[in-house]
């Protein structure tokens, strides 16, 4: 009688609930990020990088969320979080023409295009003006026609003498 053979470890995608016997060499793993399936994790979305001459990106690198990434040769893969408010940037290299980059369905860009600031579900969307009643200095994304300013008050009748040409509100002085 032969023991079955295989990997006993149940976190490994080629676990056989039938194996008897493990002896290490039949466990595989799937990569940092990704499900046995090759998919992103929960809360992360895939990365794909590409060097169409396939000698990398030449010291390009993209930034998200503060994280670099590139490329060594022709692509490259990576599970990357999604934070809500996600920063994107991107250092040149010597042959920016040659890259390109999709992450999943939030961003893409190719020869060094594509950076800024993606919502993808937390950016905080405010008035930026200082001088505006509404100002929120935690603005992610800075929107100025959201921006409310307090109403000039004053006389706005132009016979009287005190009258104020700036009001832009009656104040029944």
């Amino acid at each position: 009688y032969e023991l079955v053979q295989g990997c006993m470890d149940n976190t490994a995608c080629n676990y056989n609930e039938a194996a008897e016997q493990d002896n290490g060499s039949y466990c595989t793993y799937p990569a940092v990020g990704f499900d046995c399936e090759g998919n992103c994790l929960s809360g992360l979305e895939l990365l794909t990088m590409n060097d169409s001459y396939g000698d990398g990106w030449d010291g390009a690198s993209l930034t998200i969320n503060g994280v670099d990434y590139t490329v060594e040769g022709s692509d490259a893969t990576e599970c990357v979080e999604v934070s809500g408010c996600d920063e994107i940037t991107w250092t040149s290299g010597s042959y920016d023409n040659e890259t390109s980059w999709t992450w999943g369905d939030i961003a893409s860009g190719s020869g060094g295009s594509g950076a800024g600031l993606y919502d993808t579900g937390s950016c905080v969307t405010a008035c930026g003006n200082e001088n505006a009643t509404n100002y929120n200095a935690d603005a992610d994304i800075v929107d100025d026609l959201l921006c409310e300013y307090e109403l000039v008050q004053g006389c706005m009748d132009n016979t009287a003498c005190n009258y104020n040409e700036a009001a832009e509100q009656d104040n029944g002085s």
